[in-house]
């Protein structure tokens, strides 16, 4: 369940951008962010951080990228958010007692204390090559964007999936500009949900034998 509610911001982006642009889908990212972190507060009678952090790196960065309609900003926050996450979950193993997975999971499960380190440094890695992957399909889409908009007298402010490729003067170029920002949706969605998904797999077949099955 609530990985369905993590991901549920950015499925209503996917959603909300396929049916009416970027722009509107940044706006309705961000309520859907908002009600996300509410709905975690009133059920567990807290804020949680990775959901103020994502929010305030959404307001700034989409709120930038609606000011300059530049997607550029919005683009990088992927990258931007996953590496923070990495960088403090590697980080908290030499603060505290405690890792930042075990005061998170600690309740749940009862791990060795070099079990957490080395999940620490797994979900780390995980997500620093989440942002890697992310930053290749946004090098793709704003490169392509740039010259789609160099080539052409088109107002690069304007909306990409807005754009009927057959009456521009470059076709091809628009096309391609397309597909780019298209490709990296979806990344955005089915990309980052495979991967986190497969991180939670070889994270559960690693702990396997250290959970103890309940005597019947």
């Amino acid at each position: 369940m609530k990985f369905l509610l993590d991901f549920f911001p950015i499925f209503l982006f996917f959603v909300i951008y396929k049916t009416m642009g970027l722009y509107m889908a940044i706006y309705a990212m961000i309520g859907a962010t908002f009600l996300q972190m509410m709905t975690a507060r009133y059920r567990i009678g807290k804020f949680e951080n990775i959901h103020l952090i994502t929010f305030g790196l959404l307001v700034i960065l989409g709120g930038v990228t609606l000011a300059l309609r530049n997607p550029a900003f919005l683009m990088w926050k992927v990258s931007v958010l996953y590496v923070v996450f990495a960088f403090t979950l590697v980080l908290s193993m030499w603060i505290g007692k405690k890792t930042l997975l075990q005061r998170m999971l600690g309740k749940e499960l009862e791990l060795p204390e070099n079990v957490w380190h080395q999940l620490s440094w797994l979900w780390g890695l995980g997500f620093t090559g989440i942002a890697i992957v992310n930053a290749y399909y946004v090098n793709l889409a704003l490169s392509a964007r740039k010259e789609l908009f160099t080539a052409t007298e088109l107002d690069s402010k304007i909306e990409l999936t807005g754009l009927d490729c057959a009456n521009t003067t470059m076709e091809q170029l628009c096309i391609i500009a397309q597909q780019t920002e298209e490709s990296w949706v979806n990344f955005k969605l089915f990309g980052i949900m495979g991967l986190t998904f497969i991180l939670i797999v070889i994270t559960i077949i690693f702990i396997k034998k250290y959970i103890k099955e309940d005597k019947k």
